[in-house]
């Protein structure tokens, strides 16, 4: 019988990405932590760059009213205008850096030990779904110090697409139970939308972030941990 399966975002929910990808964000658009806040609140704007450019052309506009009636880049195009294009290659350059110059990815913070992810193998399977690339997702695995045996990254699926969890899942053998840990309302509609497809899994999210504090992870994983090992 397959085991439970624990899913991670990781950006604000494993690694505290304020200093890089929000902060990228932030400077390029000239948003405010609020308004960048609002949009994502929509669950439909989890690319941190396309989230840039949709904010740049909302300020350009006048910031309109019209943030709860747009889910993705081209709806707030379409009411906006304004398009700077596509602004992934500039952003990146910030995040990543180079060699001589590095960029903000150096500054974030790991809020959870790969020790504690290691611990969580004895009772369920470990897989992580997040915005990030294949490089950015090895990135975040250095920083962790752990590697993830099952993954989806931007390059398979992106949130909240269901396929984006799930592909995680295998279909011969599915998992009685499945736990998501995500800091967005993203993260949350991929976890609604395919338990509407796979009901014989039992889904759950677990909102967690840096800003309930760097701990909030740790401490509702251990809740998880606990009643997984009472269901075994």
């Amino acid at each position: 019988m397959a085991r439970p399966m624990v899913v991670f975002d990781i950006d604000g929910t494993l690694i505290d990405t304020r200093p890089s990808f929000e902060r990228v964000v932030l400077e390029r658009s000239g948003a405010t932590l609020p308004e960048l806040l609002r949009f994502r609140a929509t669950g439909g704007f989890n690319d941190d760059w396309e989230l840039c450019r949709a904010l740049c052309a909302w300020l350009a506009a006048g910031r309109p009213d019209i943030v709860e009636r747009c889910h993705d880049l081209k709806e707030v195009l379409m009411w906006c205008g304004n398009d700077p294009g596509d602004l992934t290659d500039e952003c990146r350059a910030r995040y990543r850096g180079t060699a001589e110059a590095p960029g903000l990815i150096a500054d974030e913070v790991a809020v959870i030990t790969a020790d504690a992810l290691r611990d969580l193998e004895g009772v369920a399977d470990v897989a992580v779904c997040t915005g990030r690339d294949r490089i950015e997702l090895a990135a975040a695995e250095v920083l962790l110090g752990y590697a993830f045996s099952h993954s989806t990254t931007l390059d398979e699926a992106k949130k909240p697409d269901p396929k984006a969890l799930l592909r995680l899942l295998d279909d011969d053998d599915l998992p009685p139970r499945v736990v998501f840990f995500g800091d967005t309302a993203a993260d949350r509609l991929t976890l609604e939308r395919a338990s509407k497809l796979r009901k014989t899994v039992a889904m759950e999210f677990k909102l967690v972030g840096v800003r309930d504090g760097e701990a909030a992870t740790v401490d509702v994983l251990a809740d998880v941990v606990a009643s997984l090992t009472l269901a075994t």
